[in-house]
């Protein structure tokens, strides 16, 4: 009897010690020690190079005079319709001022453009436009190369001197062989200018109010993820223009810093 007292004792002190080893060890948790991210409901996602998406469009004419397709792009997917319509409305107006240049043909026009983004981003949008345009009675077709730059940010059309300083010494920069050329033929066309001439073409570089005029621009910029480009105009043999290249990181002189476009460089 007594031997059956101890056991049951032994018992009872047995269960009432793992009892209290386990209170503290399986502890559920509580609204203490529970970490819970509940979003804004009215927080505004920033916009990100991934906020707008680009797709092609298109303006063309056929008849027995004109026969042209100019391909450009139209951007959708900004927070901010406004200023996405003003970036629509700039892409397309810059795309077809080419056709000023044949607005009194001397024959019948063939024209054909067509478009390549080379920069996306959040601040910048980067577009090459390029094709041939003809004249029946003229001796060769024409190559055609021009840009149009958009500063996301403010939905503003964006120029070479908004961007860098185009003074004699980026002049100089550009003459003295920083800039790469894209081909190998147009490596010794900058022999033929001068710092005053070049520096005055940067100055009225990225525009196609004047074309088919003597103040015609002919030179361009583009920009990729990490190069500067310029495109000058060159003769006929010669490809009728030429592209120049320069890392960003050779050009910190020249930067205006205070241009947004440069933060995502």
């Amino acid at each position: 009897m007594l031997r059956k007292s101890r056991m049951i004792s032994y018992l009872l002190l047995l269960t009432l010690s793992l009892g209290a080893c386990n209170k503290g060890e399986n502890r559920l948790p509580t609204t203490e020690n529970i970490e819970t991210r509940v979003p804004a409901a009215n927080q505004q996602k920033p916009e990100t190079s991934n906020d707008y998406q680009i797709t092609d469009s298109n303006y063309s004419k056929s008849d027995d005079k004109f026969n042209y397709n100019i391909k450009y792009p139209q951007i959708s997917g900004l927070s901010d319709h406004d200023k996405q319509k003003k970036i629509n409305s700039i892409l397309k107006d810059e795309a077809l001022k080419v056709l000023k240049f044949y607005e009194n043909p001397y024959g019948s026009v063939e024209l054909n453009i067509d478009y390549e983004t080379v920069l996306k981003n959040t601040n910048m949008l980067s577009i090459q436009y390029s094709g041939l345009g003809s004249v029946s009675n003229a001796a060769h077709p024409s190559s055609l190369f021009y840009t149009t730059n958009i500063n996301i940010k403010t939905g503003d059309k964006l120029r070479l001197k908004d961007i860098v300083n185009t003074d004699k010494n980026f002049a100089n920069t550009f003459l003295s062989g920083n800039f790469k050329a894209l081909r190998p033929e147009h490596s010794k066309v900058l022999d033929n200018f001068t710092n005053e001439k070049i520096q005055a073409r940067f100055n009225e570089a990225d525009s196609l109010d004047n074309i088919g005029t003597e103040k015609q621009s002919d030179v361009f910029s583009y920009y990729t993820k990490d190069s500067l480009g310029i495109s000058i105009g060159v003769g006929h043999a010669m490809g009728d223009h030429a592209e120049f290249e320069i890392k960003y990181q050779d050009i910190k002189d020249y930067m205006k810093t205070e241009n947004e476009i440069w933060k995502d460089f």
